[in-house]
């Protein structure tokens, strides 16, 4: 039930706040010095637009898969919203996530960034 859906939402929230607190300092591994400020002001600019656009797309889905919905919420009718396709949406994201980090961790493996390796001794 409920603390389910809040145990989920603290996962999701965690796992996203940990993406790019590990990929920040792998930058300066893979990037030319001379074009890291370019290349972080280029992350944080994605990251926005994600924090732009994320919340428009779930609110559509949950608008597109509950029709009707908000109109009998504003009638004062007491429905609820099935969140289960934005809830899709995220198990999504997740799953994008990691096979974009398989791909990182083969590409590290390539070409010999030392991801995995910390950047002090």
């Amino acid at each position: 039930g409920t603390i389910g859906a809040y145990a989920t939402i603290v996962i999701l929230g965690t796992a996203f706040s940990l993406v790019p607190a590990s990929m920040w300092p792998s930058v300066p591994k893979i990037i030319d010095e001379r074009l890291l400020g370019t290349a972080y002001g280029s992350i944080f600019w994605v990251q926005n637009v994600g924090l732009m656009i994320v919340p428009i797309l779930i609110g559509a889905a949950l608008s597109a898969s509950n029709p009707g919905v908000s109109e009998q919420i504003a009638q004062g009718l007491d429905v609820k919203y099935n969140y289960q396709v934005p809830e899709i949406i995220f198990a999504c994201f997740g799953v994008a996530a990691i096979i974009l980090a398989w791909f990182l961790r083969r590409v590290d493996k390539k070409h010999g960034y030392g991801l995995d390796i910390p950047n002090k001794k």
